[in-house]
Formats: structure tokens, sequence, C-alpha cells
């Protein structure tokens, strides 16, 4: 048995076509794994990107999507969100042990990453990742959520729309009453109105982050590469709501929800409603919510988006946390230390400049 692998900051044509292929087909697919995600990302003058790509005799086993950092002292760290990618649950142990390798001479010091596995893989993959030295990392350095709800499509539509509770079914025909309209986004102009909602909504919702989120143009070109949609809530030829969705494999995935309040009907519901139809409709099994507290709410905020999703009624979903394994004398919670100082103070200073 021979296992080869590299890295690298850009795929040649042979590879680059492989590397799709693997990552499209595998059970375990996230758009953050996807060749498209770089481009997509939100930029920042510390980051670069690597692919990485692990084949076990001339078979691809393995590959992933990294996000190179530069941290401070001289460090850099790797991210893998949603990654890496593997088809059978049994390789994740060769997978990385010969992405440590590769990371630790190309001079990283501290890894994070988390597969988007759940179900029966879970409990086989959570110990490949211990028995190469990864842990959850701290609550605090947790950038994705590890629960999230999913609502069923392999259905009828009339059966998913039965499955919602009923203060969903209520406020879909509380929307449609108020003349709320969902439509695609299908021109330049559409764009810069989604865009203008995502402004909108986070101004309105300093609480909420929405940093490591794709712009408007982002997301239209995350779908234009994977699949999905952006669609445009109005009400009497106004735009007062925008939602995209993502293809991940089987299933969708939500991107981004922006919502304006007018009129007391939320365009939220609508907006949900025709993602998941139109998912449905692209072959998709599965909705997914993108995220739910592991525990209780922390916040009104929080509470609020909570209830939102659970209106329709989705079937809980857990992964494994972001785990972490550092390499070198300088240990991880040392370094993530750092990290968190820096990110304080570069928010104090942005305040401050605001």
């Amino acid at each position: 048995m021979t296992i080869v692998s590299h890295l690298a900051s850009m795929l040649e044509a042979g590879d680059a076509a492989a590397f799709d292929d693997f990552m499209r087909a595998g059970p375990f697919s996230a758009y953050q794994q996807s060749r498209a995600w770089p481009l997509a990302a939100p930029g920042h003058d510390r980051r670069q990107w690597r692919y990485f790509l692990c084949r076990q005799n001339g078979t691809m086993i393995g590959a992933a999507v990294i996000r190179c950092t530069k941290l401070p002292m001289g460090f850099w760290m790797a991210s893998l969100q949603r990654g890496p990618m593997v088809h059978d649950p049994d390789h994740l142990a060769a997978v990385l042990g010969e992405l440590k390798q590769a990371l630790r001479r190309s001079g990283c010091c501290l890894v994070h990453l988390g597969p988007r596995v759940r179900g029966r893989a879970l409990p086989a993959m959570a110990e490949a990742m211990r028995s190469h030295g990864f842990a959850p990392v701290d609550a605090r350095d947790q950038a994705l959520h590890n629960v999230t709800g999913i609502v069923w499509l392999d259905k009828p539509e009339a059966d998913i729309l039965a499955g919602f509770k009923q203060r969903a079914r209520r406020a879909l025909r509380a929307a449609e009453k108020a003349g709320i309209t969902v439509r695609p986004v299908d021109s330049p102009a559409d764009l810069d109105t989604y865009q203008q909602l995502l402004d909108a909504f986070a101004a309105a919702r300093p609480d909420y982050d929405m940093r490591g989120q794709p712009d408007a143009r982002g997301q239209a070109a995350l779908v234009e590469s994977l699949g999905g949609a952006l669609l445009l809530a109005e009400r009497d030829g106004v735009a007062v709501g925008a939602h995209a969705f993502v293809r991940q494999a089987d299933e969708a995935i939500w991107l981004s929800l922006a919502t304006l309040d007018r009129g007391g009907a939320s365009p939220g519901y609508p907006l949900l409603w025709e993602g998941m139809r139109r998912a449905r409709a692209l072959g998709c099994v599965g909705y997914d919510l993108a995220g739910l507290p592991e525990d209780e709410p922390q916040d009104p905020g929080e509470a609020g988006r909570v209830q939102f999703k659970n209106g329709f009624a989705p079937h809980r979903r857990i992964m494994p946390p972001t785990q972490g394994a550092s390499f070198g004398p300088v240990p991880q919670s040392v370094l993530l230390g750092a990290r968190r100082a820096y990110r304080t103070f570069q928010r104090l200073r942005h305040s401050a400049n605001g």
C-alpha cells in the first residue's frame, strides 16, 4: 500500500479536476471544502489558501482546502473548515497522518479541523482525530457550529409543509396575505439590492457576527459553481428580504438570510420555504439550517433565531466540534491566546476608527 500526499498553493489542471470530482462526490461534502470557497470567502491580508491531496495506490482517499493564517510572533496556523474530506471513514486516520506531516514540513505550528461527519461514521472519525492528537478547542475558538437542524425534503411538498410547526405555517399564510412574494436574483441590479439588504441587516444587528460570510457577489459565485439559489422577497415592489442556499452533495445549506421588518409579516418564512422548494427540485434530500445552539440560547438575538428555525421542525444533527493540534514548542493555548488578543485589538481599533 503506497500513500502519496501533495500540498500546494495552486493545482495543475489534472489535480484540480480530480480534486473537484472527489469533493462533489463525497458523502461529507461542504462548500468550504470546494475550490470555489477561497474565491468567495472574505479577503484578509494575513490569509492565504492551500490545497491538500492524498492518494493511496494512485486513488484519491482524502483532500482539503486549507486556510493559512499568519499569527503573532511569526507563526502561522492551518484551518480546514469542514475538512479534511474523505469518502471512507476508515481512511481518515491515514489522511490525517499525511496531512500533519505535510503541514509540519511547510512550517505550520497549529491546525484546526472538523469534518462535516455525522451519524454512524462519527465515532470512527472522532477516534481517528483523537489518535492523531486532536482535541476539541476552547468554546471561544469554535468558529463553526457543531449542532444544526435538517429539514428533510425527500417527500411531497405538502408533507414537508405539514411537518412544520403551526407557527411557521401561520407565518407563511400571513406573508401571502400581506402580498410578500419571492423570486430569484436575476440581474446585477438584483445583486446590488441583495448586498444592500445584507448591509442593512448587519447594521441593525451589531451582536450578530457576519464577518465570515461572503458578500452578495461571493455568494452568487458559490451558487454558480456548486448549485443553489439567491432569492429576494418583495412587498409592493420593494425588497424586504434576501436568502441564499448552496448545494452540498445531496443536501442544501443556508448561506444567508437578511430581512427587514415591514408591516408585521415576516419575509423570512416564505424565503426559506421557497429555498426548500427549489432545493428539492434540484434533487436535495435535506435542507441544513446552518446551526443551532448546543444548549440554551445565549442572548435574545440567538433566541429569536432559534425560534424561527424551530418553526420548521428540523431534525437535530450533531457533528464533531472544531479540533486542534499544535506542532513545535509553543502550546496551542498560548498561540490561541495571542490570536484572541490580536483580534480584540483589531476590533477596538476598528470601533475607534468607525
